[in-house]
């Protein structure tokens, strides 16, 4: 009789910290993160190196201010600016620019792992004021810390 209530207690000892990490889980659950950038997770080029690419339609005035975002946002990474390549979805005469051949996406400036996926997007609104920017810029710089093995 004794052997049994120790094994039921050890039994019930174990069950406990599942269980209240469901109750927990359950009526405490955290908030998690929260992103500036839309976050993707679709296949959007060729694999390469890591890429923000300007997406217009029209390849016109706000595809320029584009081009012109990433290039400052790349730069702005220090030292890991050298993983990251500009890039359009529109041609483009200049040489420091990569093509992206494929069709054109909703217009914004997408982040665009070595795999070829579309990690995050930002809209020409959020790139348009000093404080989207700088926001922008601090989680690019996170993720390309976060993702050294990558590119």
């Amino acid at each position: 009789m004794k052997g049994r209530t120790v094994l039921i207690a050890c039994f019930m000892l174990s069950l406990l910290p599942i269980l209240a990490a469901q109750a927990v889980w359950q009526w405490w659950r955290p908030t998690g993160g929260h992103s500036f950038g839309e976050l993707l997770a679709t296949p959007i080029a060729a694999p390469g190196p890591w890429r923000l690419a300007a997406a217009d339609a029209a390849c016109g005035d706000v595809h320029s201010q584009l081009l012109f975002a990433a290039g400052q946002l790349r730069l702005a990474q220090g030292e890991a600016s050298q993983r990251v390549v500009r890039a359009s979805f529109c041609p483009s005469n200049s040489a420091d620019i990569a093509y992206l051949p494929s069709h054109a996406p909703e217009s914004g400036l997408y982040l665009i792992d070595p795999h070829g996926n579309a990690v995050l997007r930002y809209s020409i609104e959020q790139l348009g004021s000093i404080e989207g920017r700088s926001k922008a810029l601090k989680e690019i710089g996170q993720i390309l810390k976060n993702n050294k093995a990558l590119g």
